[in-house]
């Protein structure tokens, strides 16, 4: 009763201190040796049981393993002081279980010790105890430090959201400006041969990373500018993307692609108010978690038809517009495209 009271004290202690322990640590245990074939039978499957229950994981072969649990059933002898042994008497246990822990990588046994019974079901008690004397030499995971994960920047999908502003160039092709003193029509001054808009933009997009160094994404940028004033110019664009990763905590995404402006303003000729553009840019992204990044967008992109506007009694002309823009954003991925976590 005594013992059975210290055990079941020495088990909660155990699991307790146990209740962390993680499944990378691969324990094989062989079928014992000595005693019946039920007994073996029985040892085997009850330690494998409960090795798993204390937070392991069991294999099949000692290839797999990092460590080896043996057990084997012997008689519980007697030894004299003149080296005589004999099996113990009739009412002392006649059976020892004896363990014997091995660390594979470099078949080093890390403990051994004996517990005596008599009968195998009265095992069922002590195995887990046994158990976790043994495995009290094992680390509780193979891992030195927390298990960081490469899956924020390996997702199947992005949904990215930035603001930042725009600056565009207008610089004039040809037009004239009208002259408030004189009257009529004039060609632009040098003065008036470029404008530069200041404004906030806004981009929604998709990306979709087919493969581990590029991507495609689909965006709309909200933004404004127009060489006569504020005027809206929502863009669509299509880019491919070169994710370059060499550090685990950021990534690089320079890309090419194109877009499609239609700036909405009443002086814009209709025939040339939507604008095909060609260009591209650079992300830098940092991880923001498990599921994304935090990043900042630069990108240029330049028209290759021009704008023509008319605006009564002020400027009339045909501009050639280029696009500077900036935004700070995050994206949120959507489905691991690496399975399995701590790859770089």
């Amino acid at each position: 009763m005594k013992r059975t009271l210290i055990a079941l004290c020495l088990l909660v202690i155990a699991g307790f201190s146990y209740a962390q322990t993680r499944n990378d640590i691969m324990i094989y245990i062989p079928m014992p040796t000595g005693g019946t074939a039920t007994e073996q039978a029985f040892f085997k499957e009850n330690f494998e049981m409960e090795t798993i229950a204390a937070g392991y994981a069991t294999t099949e072969n000692q290839r797999d393993s990092d460590y080896t649990l043996r057990l084997e059933v012997k008689p519980n002898m007697v030894v004299y002081d003149d080296g005589t042994e004999e099996q113990a008497p009739p009412d002392e246990k006649q059976n020892v279980l004896e363990l014997r822990l091995v660390r594979n990588e470099d078949s080093t046994e890390i403990v051994s010790f004996n517990f005596p019974f008599t009968e195998m079901e009265e095992m069922y008690e002590f195995n887990l105890f046994l158990l976790y004397q043994a495995m009290a030499n094992v680390p509780l995971t193979k891992l030195t430090a927390v298990l960081e994960t490469d899956h924020w920047r390996n997702k199947w999908l992005y949904l990215r959201l930035d603001l930042g502003f725009t600056l565009s160039v207008f610089e004039a092709l040809s037009g004239e400006q009208w002259d408030n003193n004189d009257g009529g029509w004039k060609k632009l001054s040098p003065n008036a041969s470029r404008e530069t808009p200041f404004n906030p933009a806004g981009t929604l997009g998709v990306e979709f990373q087919f493969l581990n160094w590029m991507s495609a994404e689909a965006d709309i940028k909200m933004a404004f500018g127009y060489p006569e004033g504020f005027a809206f110019a929502p863009t669509l664009g299509f880019f491919l993307k070169f994710p370059i990763k060499p550090s685990k905590h950021f990534m690089l995404e320079p890309y090419l692609g194109a877009d499609f402006t239609m700036i909405t303003g009443e002086d814009v000729v209709s025939n040339s108010a939507n604008l095909f553009g060609i260009g591209g840019g650079f992300q830098f992204g940092t991880k923001g978690g498990e599921f994304g990044a935090f990043f900042i967008d630069v990108n240029y992109m330049y028209d290759l038809s021009p704008l023509k506007t008319d605006k009564y009694q002020s400027r009339r002309g045909e501009w050639q517009r280029s696009i500077i823009g900036v935004g700070l954003g995050y994206k949120i991925g959507f489905f691991n495209r690496n399975k399995e976590p701590g790859t770089y």
